[in-house]
């Protein structure tokens, strides 16, 4: 309801429906400001304002527990196989470009400076790389240990931790019972890879080592000829190791991570009379 006032304005006025709109007295003018703040100066403050929300108490996060060293260690694992690929992927680099300046250089003798530096980065990056593979292995056992122990009910692990270190880290053993390992991981995980990604895996490994085999076996002849192919059969065998650790990461997300593969469903849209 509206009730008229001065000057042909309309105020508006809300009333119950059951009580008859009373007459409602104007708020006071305001009295004129008037002050040393309001004067020609800029107001300023003394301190900083403290006008917002009240302080509260603000729950304090709790420290988490320190996790085990073994689970510390197979959460790195993903980590260190990605620095290991990488270095991997670098002296293979190295040793394309050692190859290509002997390749260049080959009937006459190279400059100082590039014989030197293509050394050095031969050495260096692989150094680094067997370095860090053999951080790499020590970290991925320690996943596969705390893999079974949570896949496993307590204290029903067929294998013990000491022979899955053997069969994780010694070299020609593990050849043969890492893929036993993982298999009866498989069996008994919920999130586990395919049969084909293990084959995959253990394909790459050995693809590896018979890379490895092979310039190793012609790094022991003599003449120039046979050094060349050292570096190329070592190259060769740098990128196989890169190959063969990527297949190691795809195979431990993959019982860490839920599987991609999607399922196809029918949905009843409907009913249909047969008559």
């Amino acid at each position: 309801m509206t009730t008229p006032r001065r000057q042909g304005q309309w105020r508006w006025v809300a009333h119950p429906p059951w009580r008859p709109p009373t007459r409602v007295a104007r708020p006071p003018v305001p009295r004129h400001r008037s002050g040393p703040a309001w004067g020609a100066r800029t107001p300023h403050y003394p301190a900083t304002p403290r006008w917002g929300l009240p302080l509260i108490a603000i729950p304090r996060q709790l420290p988490t527990p320190a996790l085990p060293r073994r689970a510390r260690l197979a959460a790195a694992a993903p980590g260190i196989l990605r620095a290991s690929m990488a270095w991997f992927i670098a002296s293979a680099v190295a040793h394309g470009l050692r190859y290509l300046a002997l390749a260049f250089y080959a009937d006459r003798v190279a400059p100082w400076w590039l014989e030197a530096a293509t050394t050095a980065l031969v050495w260096v990056t692989g150094v680094v790389s067997i370095a860090i593979v053999l951080c790499a292995a020590v970290a991925s056992a320690g996943w596969l240990i705390d893999a079974r122990r949570r896949a496993y009910e307590p204290g029903t692990d067929p294998r013990s931790r000491f022979r899955l270190w053997v069969g994780s880290l010694v070299v020609v053993v593990n050849f043969f019972r890492l893929p036993v390992y993982l298999e009866e991981l498989r069996r008994v995980s919920t999130r586990a890879p395919s049969r084909t990604a293990l084959r995959r895996w253990w394909a790459a490994w050995a693809i590896n080592v018979v890379a490895v085999a092979v310039a190793f076996w012609r790094s022991t002849g003599d003449g120039p000829q046979a050094a060349a192919d050292t570096v190329l059969l070592t190259m060769v065998a740098a990128l196989t190791a890169a190959w063969a650790i990527h297949e190691t990461r795809s195979v431990i997300r993959s019982f860490n991570d839920p599987s991609p593969r999607f399922t196809r469903r029918f949905i009843a849209a409907g009913i249909v009379d047969a008559r």
